[in-house]
């Protein structure tokens, strides 16, 4: 079996790049859209992340909308695998009745008692009453999806690797923009490939997460990138 990626965008804003690129881009302008990402031809039919809305963004889409253009309902989706617990990519969890959320151990743990530099990303109340699957590590899900752990952005981030028609496709499971993933000269003279999420849990996991999902190949989504912003679909 093979699967497409279906980008609803829910709501976008502006942001200097360098929120997302630790120490690299600033003054830079991006757009940074909040999606929710589903896998077309998936069964049992699959979410990545809920996504949110942030009332000082632009409005895109609601996720009842976004779905009945696919086809689907909140009802029909039966697994949504969370990259990780950071508000943005849980808090419409609650929508999704009949869902299994399917998320790594090691981030609950830590999302239950963070850190207090970190303890303004999470939000208790939007994860506490899922059904959750707790795995521990690289799992695959179904044939051809399958999610591996990429630590740093938060301690229990999880990727996505999906198999389509045209080659793999990697969900990457923390906060960045396609430029994390590419090199300019000023990062060559400081021998970076690729750039850190800015924010961070441990830079150094994180940047090895980020150069680990570069040198698999395949199609890099980046989970806040506006580039799929109008996609119909990736493949």
């Amino acid at each position: 079996m093979t699967y497409s990626i279906r980008p609803i965008p829910l709501c976008k804003g502006p942001r200097d790049l360098s929120q997302y690129t630790f120490g690299t881009n600033f003054g830079k302008k991006c757009d940074s859209i909040w999606y929710t990402w589903y896998i077309e031809g998936s069964k049992p039919r699959i979410l990545i992340d809920t996504g949110a809305f942030d009332p000082g963004m632009q409005k895109l889409n609601t996720v009842e909308d976004g779905l009945a253009k696919l086809g689907t309902r909140l009802e029909d989706i039966e697994i949504v695998i969370v990259t990780h617990l950071h508000s943005d990519h849980i808090a419409l969890g609650y929508l999704y009745k009949n869902a299994k959320f399917i998320v790594q151990k090691k981030e609950l743990d830590y999302a239950l008692k963070p850190h207090p530099l970190d303890a303004s990303f999470y939000s208790k109340s939007t994860f506490e009453n899922l059904n959750m699957e707790l795995i521990d590590g690289d799992k695959e899900i179904i044939p051809g999806i399958s999610v591996f752990l990429t630590p740093g952005h938060t301690p229990g981030g999880q990727s996505v690797e999906i198999k389509t028609a045209f080659g793999k496709v990697i969900v990457a499971g923390f906060c960045c923009q396609l430029a994390n993933f590419e090199q300019d000269e000023k990062m060559k003279d400081r021998n970076w490939e690729v750039t850190a999420p800015l924010i961070h849990q441990d830079v150094r996991q994180a940047y090895d997460s980020v150069l680990k999902i570069k040198h698999m190949g395949g199609t890099i989504i980046a989970l806040h990138d506006s580039a799929f912003m109008w996609k119909d679909k990736i493949t």
